[in-house]
């Protein structure tokens, strides 16, 4: 079983209401070590260009790969991939010229083979994902991978974690006894599964989805390790921030954001497949620091964020390390269609018997007892607490005052 540990990555610059802590790990393309974000997401490998890499070939083939956020433009390129003890001899990428919103070197994509971009665009089966490289050079490897996200001590940051190709992390072998929650609509190419329920202080939110063929009661789930936070559907962001006493609502026409008693708790959870995975309370909030009439105070806002405009055909809730970090994550594969040279044809022919597979690892009761005292540590290098109390829906505060982000000086 090969074990890899991840990296947490923190972008050099910060964004009021951004939180971009993200999972890397090391993987040498061309004969150069990456730090690579490790994305579920996405199914492409992409690295950014300047570096001298050992090619295999190259081409005049151009790909602009775009994503929930930031996109990266660059051409096809063939060379070997290595990390984790694993290798490919000749693997397709892309070698970025242009890249935005991408602060890391690159992404190593580790969704379904039917997302290929760059399958798709040169119509080869040749420039297949990695995954489907390795699955197909080693035939009688699982094709499976398990990943467990860790957050630092105090539970406010990202810390690590591990990533297993073919067999499952031991401390979580209880995996195997979950139930598979199969890839859903079955025409989907990404790791989507239909959530069952959303619960916030014992009460269910009532799901409905924008995916076409989607059971009543029932919405589309993405579950995504390249992306920091979650982003699910508006109505679903104030079922849970309103049941925060001392919440308010600030939206309007270039802000949507729930600021919350950065104290304040309440119980969520999500079902899939009957099996209830609760959510420590860490996760929900997010500490900033903000301005009101020159002084530097410490918010807390929404971790869960209205979705992303135009998901809602594919997907409605986007769950990304914020809940991936609360469960030890199994991505089965399938019959993933391998060295097909009429793969292109039929990009979805990979999600037969692909699945997904989700062990609890948080005891909502421990966490919501631990939360306060493992807030109040964090908070104790952080500036003091705004007064909630005097912040208004439009953003502005008491005596014409508006909460900005701190200078950069």
């Amino acid at each position: 079983m090969e074990v890899r540990l991840l990296d947490a990555y923190q972008p050099s610059t910060h964004h009021f209401l951004s939180n971009n802590l993200k999972y890397t790990g090391k993987v040498n393309v061309g004969g150069h070590d990456f730090t690579l974000i490790i994305d579920t997401g996405s199914s492409d490998l992409w690295v950014t260009g300047g570096q001298k890499l050992k090619l295999n070939s190259t081409t005049n083939t151009t790909v602009n790969l775009t994503y929930g956020i930031g996109s990266a433009y660059g051409n096809i390129a063939y060379a070997p991939v290595a990390f984790g003890g694993f290798q490919v001899d000749t693997q397709a990428f892309l070698s970025v010229s242009k890249a935005y919103d991408q602060e890391a070197e690159g992404i190593l994509g580790l969704g379904l083979n039917g997302l290929s971009a760059l399958e798709r665009t040169t119509k080869n089966a040749s420039a297949q994902s990695v995954m489907a490289n390795l699955f197909a050079q080693r035939p009688s490897t699982p094709h499976m991978i398990g990943l467990a996200l860790e957050r630092s001590e105090d539970g406010e940051d990202t810390a690590g974690g591990y990533l297993s190709i073919g067999d499952y992390d031991p401390h979580y072998i209880n995996v195997t006894y979950t139930p598979k929650n199969p890839i859903t609509p079955t025409s989907a190419s990404r790791w989507t599964i239909a959530m069952e329920a959303m619960t916030v202080n014992r009460k269910r939110y009532p799901l409905s989805s924008g995916v076409k063929g989607t059971k009543k009661g029932q919405a589309i789930t993405l579950i995504d390790s390249g992306t920091s936070l979650a982003y699910i559907p508006n109505d679903a962001v104030d079922a849970i921030y309103g049941q925060f006493s001392g919440s308010v609502h600030v939206k309007t026409s270039d802000q949507d954001a729930w600021f919350v008693p950065c104290l304040g708790q309440v119980n969520l959870s999500f079902t899939f497949a009957g099996a209830t995975y609760p959510i420590n309370p860490m996760e929900l909030t997010s500490p900033i620091r903000v301005v009101d009439h020159e002084n530097q105070y410490t918010v807390c806002i929404n971790a869960f964020r209205p979705a992303l405009a135009g998901t809602q055909h594919e997907l409605d809730f986007l769950l990304g390390d914020i809940f991936m970090r609360n469960v030890y994550s199994v991505f089965n594969f399938g019959n993933e269609t391998l060295n097909d040279t009429n793969a292109n044809t039929n990009a979805n022919a990979d999600v037969k018997g692909a699945s997904i597979q989700l062990l609890s690892r948080t005891n909502q009761d421990q966490v919501y007892t631990d939360f306060q005292g493992h807030r109040k540590n964090v908070l104790k290098v952080w500036p003091p607490l705004f007064d909630l109390s005097k912040l208004h829906s439009d953003g502005t505060t008491d005596g014409d005052g508006r909460l900005e982000p701190p200078s950069e000086d």
